[in-house]
């Protein structure tokens, strides 16, 4: 991503508000995305792997602090699948690059299997995050969101997708 503006007039400007690619991307809204889905999948890995697939329904504490109801279903037969809600009130977690809070319900479908293969959508109407992140400081938005997860075995996945209108590839 590069900024398109004479750098040594613009520079101290970019460095308190970021820069946006050409696709509107912030330097910032990666790692945002980047913390739902790894507390949703520190949510899923801490709280149902080991339960019986099927329906589910399971309020759990968040690893620093608020909640999350976690309710839908889980198939397995050669993977897992599944089609989950993961209703948030403040929930806190923190990770490589970003400590943040998530309010709001997330819906959360598709399937994985161990070896690395994954095809997963995740999509919110109205997702607030507020949190500090590596790539850019602080952050407090209300926003839609929705993305793809995909990764073949042995591969390292590809999140595409939207956060708050723009677009995030990482």
């Amino acid at each position: 991503m590069t900024c398109s503006l004479p750098a040594r007039f613009f520079l101290f400007a970019f460095a308190l508000v970021g820069c946006a690619g050409d696709d509107g991307q912030t330097d910032i809204d990666p790692q945002v995305v980047y913390a739902v889905l790894d507390t949703q999948g520190f949510l899923y890995n801490q709280n149902l792997i080991g339960l019986p697939v099927g329906p589910q329904d399971l309020t759990v504490d968040c690893p620093l602090g608020g909640t999350a109801r976690i309710f839908g279903a889980t198939a397995g037969e050669g993977g897992t699948s599944l089609d989950l809600t993961l209703a948030y009130d403040g929930c806190e977690n923190a990770g490589t690059g970003y400590s943040a809070a998530l309010t709001g319900d997330v819906s959360w479908s598709g399937s994985f299997r161990s070896t690395g293969y994954k095809a997963l959508g995740t999509r919110s109407d109205s997702l607030r995050v507020v949190g500090t992140f590596d790539a850019g400081g602080d952050v407090d938005e209300t926003c839609a969101l929705s993305v793809t997860d995909r990764g073949e075995d042995g591969e390292t996945s590809t999140v595409t997708g939207e956060w708050c209108g723009r677009s995030v590839s990482f």
